[in-house]
């Protein structure tokens, strides 16, 4: 966010929430109503969302928490087979 961009409080920004979910208005026409932009109403949807929804955030934290420890096993266990593969070849030269 810009250093010189505005600051709306909570109560601005509920009030704005409210526009869209329950009088089933579009962003783009409530945004051009108070003079917000799109992008900044759909990022407070989205924080409006996860606060609701506090169980599901939490839930897709541990989903990519997971995934990222599922792909650091799949690297560590191809570095651990490489380096076996090393070790024989190295072992076999020294044999020699």
């Amino acid at each position: 966010m810009a250093a010189n961009g505005k600051r709306y409080n909570q109560e601005f920004k509920d009030g704005v929430i409210r526009m869209i979910r329950d009088n089933g208005r579009s962003v783009a026409s409530v945004a051009k109503d108070v003079g917000v932009s799109e992008q900044t109403l759909y990022q407070w949807l989205d924080q409006d969302r996860t606060q609701q929804q506090p169980d599901k955030v939490r839930i897709m934290e541990l989903e990519a928490q997971l995934k990222e420890s599922k792909r650091r096993v799949d690297d560590l266990e191809e570095t651990v087979t490489i380096l076996k593969k090393a070790t024989a070849i190295f072992a076999t030269q020294h044999r020699k």
